[in-house]
Formats: C-alpha cells, sequence, structure tokens
C-alpha cells in the first residue's frame, strides 16, 4: 500500500503546480490532438467520465490501462456516437487477460469531422475540406508482486487531417490500488497524453496533457459510486461524479442497468443544461448494450451507443478483482 501511497502524493504535488504549465482556464484553446480526450465506451461516459478507478473492461485501454487486469479474459467494445456539429466518433478496443495478473488491449478510434467551407483570407470559396482523426493504441497492465496493486501504460499514435495533416505520439501511465481498511474501495491515479508537440506545418502544440485521481467504491452488490479529480493541460482542474445501479431481471440472469452522472468541466460556459450525463445498459450473458445521454445546453444533446462482448472470468487477483465477494467487489464487466 505504500507504493500506492508514494504514487498518489506525487500526482498531487504534480497537480499543486499545474498552474504555471498551462493547466488554468486562460490556457483555454492552447493544445492540439483534442482528439486523445473523446471518451471511450458509453458506461463510462453515462457516469459523468468518473472512470479512472471503476475501469475495469476494455475501454480501461482509454481511461486507465491498469484496469485492463480486472477485465474478463477476453472482452471487446465497439461504440459509435454522434457529437455535435454533425461530428462523428467510433472507438474500439479488445482486451486479453492472461490469468497471471497481467492484460494487453488494442484499440482503434476514428473522428468525422463532416464538411466544411474552405475560404482564402480575403472570403474567396476554395471548395471545401472534411476534418478526420485516427488514433491506435498499444496497452499494457500488471499486478504487483504483492497483489494489491496494479499498473499499466498505453503507447499512442494520432493522425489528425484538417487541410493538412499532422502526426503524434503519446503514452499514458495508470495505477489501481485496493483500500485495505475499507472494502469495496478502489484509488486510483492516471496521467494521460505525455508528449511531443503536434504539428501542422511548421506550427506546433503541446498535446492534451492530462492528470486523474479517482475512486470506486462498490456501497453494495448492485451499487457502484464513482468520483474523479481532472487537471487538463489548457483549462482549469474539474471533477466528475457517477453512479451505477444494477438489477437482475427474469430466470435468465438478464441485468439491466441504470447511470447518471455530472461533469463541472462545462458547468457555467453553456447557456442550458450541461454537465450532466444519465445512460442504460442491458446484458444477456457474453453481450451487453449501453446507451449514454450528454446534453451540451444550447448547442445540442449528443448520443453514445456501445457494444460489448466478453469472454470467460475475470483472472485478476482475488485481492484487487471487482469480481471477489469475500472483499466487497462485484463484477460490472458485461
Amino acid at each position: 500500500m505504500k507504493k500506492t501511497f508514494y504514487l498518489v502524493s506525487a500526482m498531487l504535488l504534480l497537480v499543486s503546480g499545474l498552474q504555471a504549465a498551462g493547466f488554468k482556464s486562460s490556457a483555454v484553446g492552447t493544445t492540439g490532438g483534442s482528439f486523445f480526450n473523446f471518451g471511450a465506451g458509453a458506461r463510462a461516459i453515462a457516469m459523468g467520465g468518473a472512470y479512472t478507478a471503476a475501469a475495469d473492461d476494455a475501454s480501461a485501454a482509454f481511461w486507465n490501462p491498469a484496469g485492463l487486469v480486472l477485465a474478463p479474459r477476453f472482452s471487446m467494445m465497439v461504440m459509435h456516437s454522434e457529437y455535435l456539429a454533425g461530428i462523428s466518433l467510433d472507438h474500439s478496443a479488445f482486451a486479453y487477460s492472461d490469468g497471471k495478473g497481467s492484460a494487453f488491449a488494442v484499440s482503434l478510434g476514428y473522428m468525422n469531422g463532416g464538411k466544411s467551407d474552405r475560404t482564402d483570407i480575403a472570403g474567396a470559396d476554395l471548395g471545401s475540406f472534411s476534418p478526420k482523426d485516427y488514433s491506435g493504441s498499444l496497452s499494457y497492465a500488471s499486478s504487483l508482486a504483492d497483489g494489491d496493486v496494479i499498473v499499466g501504460g498505453s503507447a499512442k499514435f494520432l493522425r489528425s487531417t484538417i487541410v493538412e495533416s499532422a502526426d503524434a505520439w503519446a503514452f499514458d501511465a495508470g495505477v489501481i490500488s485496493k483500500h485495505k481498511v475499507m472494502k469495496g474501495l478502489k484509488l486510483a491515479a492516471v496521467v494521460q497524453n505525455l508528449g511531443p508537440e503536434i504539428k501542422f506545418d511548421k506550427a506546433g502544440d503541446p498535446l492534451p496533457l492530462i492528470v486523474k485521481l479517482g475512486s470506486a467504491l462498490n456501497v453494495s452488490e448492485d451499487l457502484l459510486l464513482s468520483a474523479d479529480l481532472i487537471a487538463p493541460r489548457g483549462n482549469t482542474p474539474y471533477g466528475a461524479v457517477g453512479a451505477e445501479m444494477k438489477s437482475v431481471v427474469g430466470e435468465e440472469g438478464t441485468v439491466v442497468s441504470l447511470r447518471a452522472g455530472l461533469n463541472t468541466l462545462s458547468l457555467g460556459d453553456i447557456a442550458g443544461l450541461s454537465g450532466l450525463s444519465a445512460g442504460a445498459g442491458i446484458a444477456f450473458s457474453s453481450l451487453s448494450v449501453d446507451y449514454a445521454l450528454v446534453p451540451f445546453g444550447e448547442l445540442g444533446l449528443t448520443h453514445r451507443l456501445s457494444l460489448s462482448l466478453k469472454f470467460g472470468n475475470s483472472h485478476a487477483p482475488e485481492r484487487l478483482s471487482s469480481r471477489s465477494s469475500s472483499e466487497g467487489f462485484r463484477s460490472f464487466n458485461f
């Protein structure tokens, strides 16, 4: 547990000094590679993005790669999102846990920015262009020898096309630990998008570096609560909280989930309802379908739909596994 304490303490020290490096509201719009920040999986989005400690499925490759060890032996997730202004997002991830405390994942992402008019500085029509982003990542996670802590990392690649194209490499690192005193509680920390600038022609922008501290608590076998503190380069730190309630319906064991979340990033910045999220999921044996709805005030509504498959049970160390009833955890994977 001391290892986790030192890691989390280091994260807190890092967060305390972030304002000197562009982690404040006056730095909005100063980063590039924003596609790295679009969330993966309707379950996590419906919970307000408070998923740093709750991540335990294939989408953990995006939220916190350490959570891959808590996923089923084989798991896959595909997501489609209808975003704002005609933008659409697609994400897929495949994860494998070897049953010995190690796991890896491969994920792909795509954003279609629709079609926009192109003009020169005098306003003359130059036709149109279609912004697109492509991303891919490789992730690895492993439990440490004492079985109380999981660490993980991801290497990511992004190709962003507006009119010209630019490439970027980045890395994520995360940790998840079970609280020894309070059963059902997990603590986590993650750093995302560590890497050099992304450059279009000669101009470069720093990547959207993010530092997160998170917690997830299984209040009961049917209720999960989560909370994150998030510090992004290019904006002021903000918080997110989420909740998930599950119920078994019918003799075949179909699981119905209701989810809600609050993310304070956009509160006060957009007229109308924003910051809240909601969603639902239904799981049939190895297959689940999840939906998330996120309003952005006068800008409109966004929708995310994801499909998940699992094969085999979790093979995480019992002391950390969310499937260990003796430790107060329950499976929240489908």
